[in-house]
């Protein structure tokens, strides 16, 4: 038989709590914070790096499940540099 897909709570409050502007904006300062965009190299900073990974996923924003999605937002954000 098949059975149904366990809905994970925790996602849905990740996703409520971070879709705010509030929560938009703790999430990027927690992106920032974590060094998240820059190269880590030691055993602590990747240990942040994959928890900050785990909120994402939490949220429903890290996954290859979307990875189409993601990387057609990529090429829509301003160029850095």
């Amino acid at each position: 038989m098949f059975q149904k897909k366990q809905i994970d709570h925790t996602v849905v409050a990740y996703r409520q709590c971070f879709s705010t502007d509030a929560g938009k904006q703790v999430l990027g300062n927690i992106l920032v914070e974590a060094r998240f965009f820059d190269y880590t190299t030691t055993p602590e900073e990747q240990a942040v790096e994959n928890f900050v990974k785990t909120i994402l996923h939490k949220a429903g924003l890290y996954s290859v499940e979307n990875i189409d999605e993601y990387v057609r937002e990529l090429f829509n954000l301003k160029l850095s540099g």
